[in-house]
């Protein structure tokens, strides 16, 4: 398997490297692999969050895999789905890039049964820094359609979109680029759709820490029913170790907010990474490089009657039992608890999926679901869990599996 591109993935690394021997429960759980991803022409080591539809068929993508005539024998990326079957789910593809793309971030579909996502490689040929493309069905199949380039060589325009979209209620997609931007610390882009099927871009906000302002978006953004954007941005901010964000919008323009500066308290850079908002408005969030260890934390952001969010911190990995380096999640169980999942660590060092769950005097209970091991359950899982309608997780793991090239997986708590 290559290295893959996004840069997140490079950085885990760093932030696993120490192994303490801290016990954490277990709970007695069903693990159960729905499907083992055979590399070749089918997609290969998912990275992503998975998504459903209504008919409970999963879908996502994954960085390697398709054509492996392209790409250095590997693929060049491709989007797919797997649907319910006994013994094990059954993997379609929709879409295999034909040329270098690298497809990363969650993917958005809107009421139609469209797909929506982002490549962080590929389009325009001189700088290579990625594009937003659609998926729609059609009688022949699934047709890709491409809604943006980017071309920030010179341009002002955005590069490398690693983090996927979100739509809001409107039908408006909503993205971050970690580069490009006058600043070349990323942005935050709108698109569009128009009557004639066409969609406008347009920049709304340009990352400058130079002012002390966050920098360089990492994760997925979330939208409330207001229409505000919420965002971890890895740099910048009042201390220049990354801030949470909220963009909104008011009088014709966006304005950028933060809502918590983060600092370095245990002398370990936090890079804060993607966030879930709850029903109430409370923001869950994680780090890849916080806490005492220097491996990560869950956190939660409440906000205030005056304006201000209280910052509470909910669990600390120790790279031991409980994991190391939460790159998935949080998400969120509308019945209480949240669910993640650590890329490495655990028992076996390979990564965990872990549960949060509130108790009395605002204290949370951490108990691990599972823990990977390599083999036949996978490995290293990227991409964070998502639940059904009855509180079951689906997650992906990145390698690992009977080929090597990842499986998509079920837990029943």
């Amino acid at each position: 398997m290559r290295m893959l591109k996004p840069s997140f993935k490079r950085l885990v690394t760093m932030f696993a490297l120490l192994t303490l021997a801290t016990a954490v429960s277990a709970q007695t759980v069903t693990f159960k692999t729905l499907y083992t991803f055979p590399g070749g022409a089918n997609a290969a080591n998912p990275a992503s969050p998975l998504i459903f539809d209504h008919s409970g068929n999963l879908y996502g993508t994954s960085p390697e895999g398709g054509s492996v005539s392209t790409c250095g024998g590997y693929g060049c990326g491709t989007v797919f789905e797997l649907a319910p079957s006994t013994p094990k789910w059954k993997e379609k593809l929709l879409f295999a890039f034909p040329a270098n793309a690298d497809p990363s971030g969650a993917l958005a579909r809107d009421a139609k049964g469209n797909f929506y996502g982002t490549t962080y490689e590929g389009g325009d040929p001189v700088c290579n820094c990625g594009q937003v493309y659609q998926l729609v069905h059609t009688a022949a199949g699934w047709t890709q359609n491409i809604l943006h380039i980017f071309t920030s060589n010179g341009s002002g325009d955005g590069q490398s979109p690693e983090n996927g979209l979100v739509l809001d209620a409107a039908g408006n997609l909503y993205g971050t680029t970690q580069e490009g931007g006058a600043y070349n610390q990323g942005t935050i882009f709108e698109l569009t759709p128009n009557s004639d099927g066409t969609w406008t871009y347009s920049i709304i906000h340009e990352f400058n820490a130079s002012t002390q302002q966050p920098s360089d978006p990492s994760g997925s953004l979330v939208i409330d029913t207001a229409g505000n954007i919420y965002g971890t941005a890895a740099f910048g901010g009042l201390y220049f170790y990354g801030a949470v964000y909220m963009l909104s919008f008011s009088g014709g323009a966006w304005t950028v907010t933060d809502l918590y500066n983060f600092t370095s308290d245990f002398s370990y850079f936090p890079y804060p990474y993607g966030l879930a908002m709850s029903s109430a408005g409370t923001l869950y969030g994680v780090t890849l490089g916080d806490g005492e260890f220097g491996l990560g934390t869950v956190y939660e952001l409440t906000p205030t009657p005056i304006g201000y969010w209280t910052h509470t911190l909910l669990h600390t990995f120790t790279g031991a039992s409980d994991g190391a380096s939460p790159t998935g999640g949080p998400t969120i169980n509308p019945s209480g608890g949240i669910y993640g999942t650590a890329s490495s660590g655990g028992i076996f060092g390979f990564g965990t999926v872990y549960k949060l769950v509130p108790g009395t005097n605002g204290k949370w209970t951490y108990s691990v679901l599972h823990s990977f091991k390599n083999s036949s359950d996978g490995s290293d899982p990227y991409g964070g869990v998502i639940l059904d309608s009855l509180g079951n997780l689906y997650g992906t793991a990145l390698s690992g599996g009977s080929a090597g090239y990842g499986v998509a997986y079920e837990i029943v708590p």
